[in-house]
């Protein structure tokens, strides 16, 4: 399923409403921040998308990349690229782990990406344990939204970076 900008900007106008009404105070915590620091007025500033427009296979063997959100499905062949565009999903907290992009190699998951909702900073993160609480960002330029390029290196390590 694919959101439109506009239905984008409209959650986050109602998010930043709901953050300002009265009874409620933009500093206090959030109940769903898994770190118990973020604000609502922070929340509410999430709205960069990421969008995974290729992905580079360094590896000698096929790796395909699935999405829990919505079951798309982008396939590589050893040693080559696809181009293709998947919207990295947002994840609060360990329960929205399933909507999490899968990198798979030999019938197994190497590691599950996915953009961290509560990051100011629209930080796309992996955890090889399809847990949020110990991911990690994915090395390369993995924050801001956009176009990006993921690599499957060689070793079978993330690393992301800035695509046209």
């Amino acid at each position: 399923m694919r959101v439109s900008p506009a239905l984008a900007i409209s959650v986050a106008v109602l998010t930043a409403c709901a953050a300002s009404a009265p009874g409620t105070s933009a500093g206090a915590a959030t109940s769903g921040s898994p770190y118990g620091a973020e604000s609502a007025g922070a929340r509410a500033a999430m709205a960069a998308v990421t969008d995974i427009r290729e992905v580079v296979n360094q590896l000698p063997e096929e790796v395909w990349l699935s999405k829990g959100e919505d079951q798309s499905v982008i396939w590589v062949e050893p040693s080559s690229r696809a181009t293709d565009s998947m919207w990295i999903p947002w994840v609060g907290n360990e329960g929205e782990m399933g909507k999490s992009i899968a990198v798979h190699r030999h019938y197994r998951v190497l590691y599950w990406i996915f953009q961290d909702y509560w990051s100011t900073t629209n930080q796309v993160r992996y955890s090889t344990t399809n847990s949020y609480r110990t991911s990690a960002p994915v090395p390369g330029n993995s924050t801001g939204g956009g176009r990006k390029r993921l690599s499957i290196r060689s070793d079978g390590t993330p690393f992301m970076e800035n695509a046209s």
